[in-house]
């Protein structure tokens, strides 16, 4: 893999114990759904309910930007929707969208909703990722 400009640094993130990225969208899954929200995005994109998929995602797929912000993260990312909660033994309820952080068996919250919602652009989003991670 490539090192992405502007991101060499995060290589140091695999060090130590840190095991994954749990994405969590406050979006169903699933090929229907994902032709509602693309929809809706174009349609009302001020009600759209899932910045994290509007910060990721644009009408035509995951952004590059993204996509390579992501490979330079060496650790396993998982990527859930809210129809699969139920899968999850560590969420507790948390608003969405959100991001957690898991360490071994060990599960923190490391990006809340409101800091998505408040997110204004990817740019803000991968700082925020990258400040939570090396904090």
């Amino acid at each position: 893999m490539r090192a992405l400009t502007g991101y060499p640094d995060l290589k140091k993130i695999s060090s130590g114990i840190v095991k994954e990225l749990i994405f969590i969208y406050n979006a169903k899954s699933g090929l229907y759904q994902a032709a509602v929200d693309w929809t809706h995005k174009i349609i009302s994109p001020g009600t759209y309910e899932c910045s994290l998929c509007s910060l990721t995602y644009g009408n035509l797929g995951k952004y590059n930007k993204w996509s390579k912000f992501l490979e330079t993260i060496n650790m396993n990312k998982s990527f859930i929707y809210d129809d699969q909660l139920s899968d999850l033994d560590f969420y507790n309820n948390e608003s969405l969208p959100c991001i957690f952080l898991r360490k071994d068996n060990n599960y923190s919250l490391l990006l809340t909703s409101d800091e998505l919602n408040n997110s204004e652009n990817l740019d803000n989003l991968i700082d925020l990722i990258k400040k939570k991670l090396f904090n």
